[in-house]
């Protein structure tokens, strides 16, 4: 039996977003799920800390190379072959690094739920508030970085009179999209796109929204060349979910720790200082700010910077 339990006033905090602001059809996949969960402390807690300090010491993980798109096309392809062979399969999009109950980042403390999928079930509830909330009556969605299609998926069915275009720099990641448009009939395309060498033959309608989610961590401070490319095409609206390293806070350790490991794997770094500086020359308005307190054991990765260029 669990001791907390997220409640409606946790998820209003979490998404930054009043209570009456949050659509019907998130309300009613917020009552699906069990969201009991217990704090991890004691032992328990020194166990995990020690195990995740050993992995960043050892880097036991995917770290960001520039220009190496190798693991990428290598795991996107996964999730290709998995698509195809299953016809069309959404269940085989799924990331193969997300895995069932693992502990959780929650309000700066680490936590163990109750639902064994439980950041899966946050992130449906997080995409249908944060899709009705800001892609509605758009002429065009763009994601860039789209990766194995779970948030195209989503989107496509949500927007079906809605073209939704994936960008990604793995060749199997654009063919998953222009799959899903063969296999479902969607209206979707997919594009390879690299961040660090722009292409700017992609035609972007002035009511377009372009969307990246944890994509951007993966530049670490090479996003230059992405936001002049912003800036050229001006869309309307620019949501950016990341992982931002400059919203921790050091004095906490379970921050530490993320901060740690951002630093170790070459993630996003500057984007808000030089989103910022766009600002103050009037180049783009920033609408919102928002530091998610959820995430993966050593990671937020849901935090929103939402902006328009002038």
């Amino acid at each position: 039996m669990s001791t907390h339990t997220l409640e409606l006033s946790d998820f209003v905090r979490l998404l930054g977003s009043p209570e009456l602001a949050i659509p019907p059809s998130c309300l009613a996949l917020i009552k699906q799920t069990d969201w009991g969960y217990d704090w991890v402390d004691g032992q328990p807690l020194d166990d995990l800390v020690t195990s995740l300090l050993e992995r960043i010491r050892r880097k036991e993980f995917s770290i960001v190379v520039h220009g190496d798109k190798t693991r990428w096309v290598r795991g996107w392809g996964e999730n290709l072959d998995d698509f195809v062979a299953s016809k069309g399969d959404l269940n085989a999009l799924a990331p193969k690094y997300v895995r069932p109950n693992m502990p959780v980042r929650l309000f700066r403390r680490l936590a163990q739920p109750v639902e064994p999928n439980f950041e899966q079930c946050w992130r449906r509830v997080y995409q249908e508030w944060l899709f009705r909330t800001y892609f509605a009556d758009r002429e065009r969605i763009f994601e860039f970085g789209c990766g194995s299609g779970v948030h195209v998926s989503v989107l496509a069915e949500m927007f079906p009179q809605t073209k939704v275009v994936g960008l990604d720099w793995a060749e199997p990641s654009a063919e998953i999209i222009n799959n899903m448009h063969r296999m479902h009939g969607w209206n979707t395309e997919g594009r390879v796109f690299d961040f660090f060498h722009p292409d700017y033959s992609v035609d972007m309608p002035a009511n377009s929204v372009v969307l990246t989610f944890a994509a951007l961590e993966q530049i670490a401070d090479k996003h230059g060349p992405f936001l002049e490319f912003l800036l050229a095409k001006k869309p309307k609206l620019c949501v950016f979910i990341e992982p931002i390293r400059e919203w921790y806070d050091p004095a906490n350790f379970v921050d530490h720790l993320a901060m740690r490991a951002h630093d170790t794997r070459n993630f996003l770094v500057g984007l808000t200082g030089a989103l910022h500086k766009l600002q103050s020359q009037g180049k783009i308005e920033i609408l919102k700010e928002h530091r998610v307190e959820f995430g993966s054991l050593l990671h937020e990765g849901y935090s929103q910077i939402i902006w328009r260029p002038l």
